[in-house]
């Protein structure tokens, strides 16, 4: 049959822990292992972005990406603000910092509450909630974030013509306007610098003074070569999936500008126009970049009537979220063999399935080429999927655990491995 390939890109921590390490002796499957260094790695690579453009270091590490504490302490230890979605967030972020952007619609009092409290910014929605935070009659600072700056009707935010009337409610209140903020779907970086100009054009027709531009995240992540990318979108067929699944939208798995590049074609584009207002980012996928590995047990080949394989594993749906988008995590899993065996002398070609009693629970809809059969008691590992896949939609169903997180950090000349949960500030 025909075969896309679609390798990870080589990360070099990722890839010298795996090789120096027994990993499947130091950890029980499932298993999520985080990668400090990377994340450490990536931050600096933002904030030397900032710096090349003498601006202030204005990342806010949007935790929603991954719920890991390890990642949340040790971003404001290499000073990143959080942005968070959620009361419960904030209760976490609020452990570590008080630099952080309450965003998220359905915003309660209590959240409201916790954030003035702890003098954190509120990225507003809604000029109701506007509204409810002025009733709460507390010195605040705010973003507004607004939702058409592209003319693309959104449910979130507010529209550049109730501005008017939130700048008319801010004036005789206790809140202090520190700027606007926007979030916009899909990774096109001139959407963004579009966004800008236009906020600016706004800012300097009502004659206002404010210190920032929040430009949301969206930055997007090269996990493959082009190359790799570029074949398997022009190739792509239903012949290729399990029960020949009709699969079209994919993430962006290679851009010609990503991660910390992104944000420099952005400020290129908009720096000379700033006039002293500083530009926020809140990358998570981006920070996330090569900074964790899902490692599932098989349980067995199953070999299907109808000629299809399926290799069976402890993991499930809910542990790569990119299957709930009726899409497919394009990055193919690697097999490790728990004993060696010889190469087949003709590959084999599977999908990979979970432990549910759902007929759509897949961890791979697309057929992998196997050059060794995968047995029970081998192991699948996924790469680079801190970023939206080991967190999203993780769930109980059959009260079947969530899968636990490791904390990988170099050591000297070896690592020091902690549980997630350690990492807790209580």
């Amino acid at each position: 049959m025909s075969y896309l390939k679609v390798k990870q890109a080589p990360c070099v921590i990722v890839d010298s822990f795996i090789a120096d390490n027994d990993v499947f002796s130091l950890f029980d499957t499932p298993i999520n292992i985080l990668f400090l260094d990377a994340f450490i790695d990536n931050i600096t690579k933002f904030k030397n972005i900032f710096e090349r453009f003498s601006m202030p270091n204005n990342i806010f590490f949007s935790c929603k990406a991954n719920k890991s504490l390890a990642f949340l302490k040790f971003a404001t230890k290499n000073g990143c603000g959080i942005e968070v979605s959620s009361y419960y967030e904030l209760i976490d972020a609020l452990k570590y910092t008080n630099k952080i952007i309450a965003s998220g619609p359905a915003k309660n009092v209590e959240y409201l509450n916790l954030a003035i409290n702890n003098e954190v910014a509120i990225s507003v929605d809604d000029i109701k909630e506007l509204e409810e935070i002025i009733k709460l009659n507390s010195e605040v600072a705010v973003l507004l974030r607004i939702s058409d700056l592209l003319n693309i009707t959104s449910r979130f935010g507010i529209g550049i013509s109730q501005i008017d009337a939130c700048l008319k409610l801010i004036k005789n209140s206790k809140i202090k306007l520190l700027g606007f903020s926007f979030h916009i779907n899909g990774y096109n970086l001139d959407d963004r610098v579009s966004a800008i100009i236009k906020l600016l054009t706004i800012i300097k027709d009502k004659d206002l003074e404010i210190k920032y531009i929040d430009i949301g995240g969206g930055l997007p992540v090269n996990y493959c070569s082009k190359r790799d990318y570029d074949n398997f979108i022009k190739n792509n067929n239903e012949r290729l999936y399990f029960k020949n699944r009709k699969i079209s939208s994919f993430y962006p798995y290679y851009s010609e500008t990503a991660g910390e590049q992104a944000l420099s074609y952005i400020l290129e584009k908009v720096n000379n126009k700033l006039d002293g207002i500083e530009i926020i980012v809140e990358p998570g996928r981006s920070l996330l970049n090569n900074c964790g590995i899902s490692i599932y047990k098989v349980e067995y080949l199953k070999n299907l009537p109808s000629g299809d394989n399926l290799v069976v594993t402890n993991g499930n749906i809910n542990c790569l979220s990119e299957q709930w988008f009726n899409t497919d995590y394009l990055i193919e899993p690697e097999l490790f063999k728990r004993e060696k065996t010889k190469k087949l002398s003709l590959p084999i070609f599977a999908s990979v399935a979970g432990n549910l009693c759902l007929e759509q629970d897949m961890l791979t809809w697309r057929k992998i080429k196997f050059d060794y059969l995968p047995e029970n008691g081998d192991y699948l590992i996924y790469y680079n999927t801190a970023g939206y896949q080991m967190d999203s939609n993780e769930s109980t169903f059959h009260k079947i655990p969530l899968v636990q997180k490791m904390v990988v950090k170099k050591a000297g000349k070896g690592y020091k491995i902690k549980k997630d949960a350690d990492y807790d500030c209580k």
